[in-house]
């Protein structure tokens, strides 16, 4: 049977006028419940490095959308009352975290909303369907400060001790206190870019999406995932030692700037190359059938 074939025999959605006028409205009073909170969001993507990539976050959920349209398609929508019970806890965290000042609950208090209104008038079926997109838009979140501060130092502890190592094995010649090395060249203060976290996140949210996509069993899906750690470590470990060579051998002032940012994309990019080719080692080989003789 044919693409286009196969195409025509799926279950097309009906949208109403009236199904379409309500959703939009309700997209329209969403946006506008929920409007300081995508707004400081946006800020934070501009100013915070640690979530520039959150912009892309919302475009691969709604690709994850998209590739399962046939499926969503297919479902009929069954409202469910459990969905408002999903929406009122949504909209008491979203008054708790202005009341208190809590951008994070607020962010978080914009996805569980979400989830009930899919709920509610979707059903639990097309929610299932919808779970993991509906997931993976709290990678544009930022993290509390209570998880981001103690998360930073122990990365740039554990960060500092990898790198002076690996540099000192490579001939750099330095003595550490706390968070600052020094070397003949000069002084180099770790400061909190140095952590990693940056690349933990990123790193963290395109392994889940890969682990989503990987075929096979739940234990290829958990290594995906579970590998994003270690690499992003890992990568940040040695583009800190690159750094202090290159300090130790030529100036601490050649670390600064430019290099230093070039450097951070370079390692995210040898990092994404990994994650790559674990994914194709974990995809399972698909044999080809054999061909069977037909005597002349």
């Amino acid at each position: 049977m044919s693409a286009a074939v196969r195409e025509a025999a799926l279950p097309q959605a009906q949208l109403s006028p009236r199904t379409a006028v309500g959703a939009a409205a309700l997209a329209v009073l969403f946006a506008a419940v929920h409007y300081r909170t995508f707004a400081e969001l946006w800020r934070v993507w501009e100013t915070n490095d640690n979530y520039s990539h959150g912009p892309l976050v919302p475009l691969a959920a709604a690709f994850l959308v998209w590739r399962r349209r046939h499926d969503l398609a297919a479902l009929p929508a069954r409202p469910s009352a459990a969905g408002l019970a999903v929406v009122a806890a949504g909209c008491a965290m979203h008054v708790l975290g202005l009341r208190a000042d809590v951008f994070a609950l607020q962010g978080w208090s914009a996805l569980v909303t979400l989830a009930g209104l899919v709920l509610a008038f979707c059903g639990p079926a097309l929610t299932r369907v919808l779970a993991f997109p509906l997931a993976f838009l709290a990678f544009m979140l930022p993290f509390p400060p209570f998880v981001v501060n103690p998360l930073s130092y122990g990365l740039k502890e554990i960060t500092v001790r990898l790198s002076t190592a690996g540099a000192e094995a490579l001939g750099a010649t330095l003595q550490r206190s706390g968070m600052t090395l020094y070397l003949m060249t000069g002084e180099l203060r770790m400061e909190n870019p140095c952590s990693g976290l940056r690349s933990l996140v990123a790193l963290l949210a395109t392994g889940a999406l890969f682990a989503h996509l990987q075929p096979g069993g739940r234990w290829r899906r958990a290594v995906m995932l579970l590998a994003a750690v270690p690499i992003a470590m890992l990568g940040n470990a040695v583009r800190t030692t690159l750094l202090i060579l290159i300090a130790h051998y030529l100036d601490v002032d050649a670390v600064e700037g430019a290099l230093h940012d070039a450097s951070g994309v370079l390692v995210y990019a040898v990092a994404l190359a990994a994650m790559l080719a674990l994914r194709a080692a974990l995809t399972p080989r698909v044999r080809p059938a054999a061909r069977s003789e037909v005597p002349a």
